[in-house]
């Protein structure tokens, strides 16, 4: 269980301690990212962006040889799959709920468990999961992060503003200022649980002052700057290099609006926490999947397992080597092609994504989309799975599957984190269920939202 204790001091010291806890944060968080691996791995990435198709499945092969007799050898959930030169048909498909149930299982025998660092993740489905990776695995994923971010001709110290699902101050504050400063890398985060209308002048304004060359975060946060841009005929005093985004669905009309209001391009990325997957936008549009990282295959209809096609996303890390998941189902669904791009890269491409359809939970003029609904769930013990409905205005039902294993405090956890997103007024009943079906598409959805359609 996540303490919250950390954060309760955060979000009740002043404002000039908050901007310097997270400048002091985001310094260690900078050399966790930046140091080490992260500047050979990405002149490397560079070097080989434009390799041709067929040199890209040579690596990809080579790299996966390595992954399976490694894992095969010092994985215990893979020791039974014992072979000379294994391949990955011999590996069975992989879902959520058995890394779930058995993650120490999936941890490599050549590390420490002590010494990896965990990332925890509730999903799409709010199923909680934790990975492990490397810290070497850490400094490659940013050195893939900095390749996507080329496309914007932004480098790390370059002013950015992020909307993310970080909880800045108490969301019954509804005082400005709704962000915070992070001096290391010159990072304005911006508070997702503010952006009531009355409040979005006062987003535009530091905006305007502080002139990010990028703006990140979630699809639907930066719509609602966009939409009041447009809505109330206002102009931006600088126009950013690009806009980032990811973690939620982006639509076209989401898509639309951001990039009028803000007269540059929206470059989407889709990955995952469970280091499996890395594919981004290129400026051509390509959503390109990146081949160091990790190999994607299709479950059709018809059971059948293709690099390319319509269906289920089958996930394989080639990245990290502390716990790689083989053949894991993601749990989205896509489209997968071949692609040689006017920008000159020959990848696999994501050419649709059906899989991250986000919905909003709002009380009293607050706002919360599914990724950051989805923090409130991560840390829950002895749940199997959760589900977010709301019928009503200031109210939502929470659904809880539970396992034997269930502690009651993840219950109160949950409960906190969802009125300090949405306020204190906001009413939660909690119902223990012994199962959550899944929608029509096979898939689970964590937040259904039945009053705002």
């Amino acid at each position: 269980m996540k303490s919250h204790l950390p954060e309760r001091l955060y979000l009740s010291s002043p404002v000039w301690l908050q901007n310097l806890m997270v400048s002091v944060y985001g310094y260690m968080e900078h050399k966790r990212r930046y140091e080490g691996e992260y500047g050979a791995f990405l002149k490397h990435l560079r070097n080989n962006k434009l390799v041709k198709l067929q040199e890209n499945k040579l690596l990809q092969k080579k790299l996966l040889e390595a992954t399976l007799a490694s894992a095969t050898k010092n994985v215990p959930a893979y020791q039974h799959l014992c072979s000379a030169q294994p391949k990955l048909s011999d590996f069975p498909l992989l879902d959520r709920q058995q890394v779930a149930n058995n993650t120490e299982q999936f941890v490599s025998s050549e590390f420490d468990v002590k010494n990896l660092l965990a990332l925890y993740t509730g999903g799409s489905s709010a199923s909680p999961l934790k990975v492990y990776i490397s810290k070497t695995t850490r400094q490659k994923t940013y050195s893939f992060w900095q390749l996507f971010y080329d496309n914007m001709d932004f480098n790390i110290g370059d002013r950015k503003a992020s909307f993310v699902g970080r909880k800045l101050q108490e969301p019954d504050n509804n005082l400005p200022p709704f962000w915070r400063y992070n001096i290391t890398d010159r990072q304005l985060l911006f508070s997702s649980y503010h952006m009531e209308e009355a409040n979005l002048p006062h987003y535009i304004e530091k905006l305007n002052t502080f002139k990010p060359k990028v703006i990140e975060g979630y699809p639907f946060s930066i719509y609602r700057i966009a939409e009041h841009i447009l809505n109330n005929s206002l102009t931006l005093s600088y126009t950013p290099t690009g806009i980032s985004t990811s973690s939620e669905n982006l639509s076209k009309h989401h898509r639309g609006v951001i990039e009028r209001a803000f007269n540059c391009r929206v470059f989407d990325q889709y990955g995952s926490a469970e280091s499996v997957v890395f594919a981004s936008e290129c400026e051509h549009g390509t959503m390109h999947i990146e081949p160091e990282y990790g190999i994607i295959e299709v479950l059709t209809e018809s059971g059948e397992i293709t690099p390319t096609g319509t269906g289920e996303l089958i996930a394989t890390t080639l990245l990290n080597d502390a716990m790689p998941l083989i053949r894991y189902r993601i749990g989205d669904l896509g489209v997968i092609a071949e692609e040689s791009c006017l920008c000159g890269r020959e990848t696999f491409a994501l050419k649709e994504l059906h899989g991250k359809v986000g919905a909003v939970v709002i009380n009293e003029g607050r706002q919360a989309p599914t990724a950051a609904i989805a923090i409130a769930f991560e840390y829950l013990e002895g749940i199997k799975n959760a589900q977010i409905i709301q019928n009503v205005p200031g109210a939502v039902i929470v659904k809880l599957v539970k396992k034997p294993d269930f502690n009651p405090k993840s219950e109160d956890f949950m409960i906190w984190e969802l009125r300090k997103m949405l306020g204190e007024s906001l009413k939660i009943k909690v119902e223990y269920v012994d199962g959550i079906p899944p929608e029509s598409n096979g898939k689970y959805k964590m937040v259904i939202q039945n009053l705002y359609q």
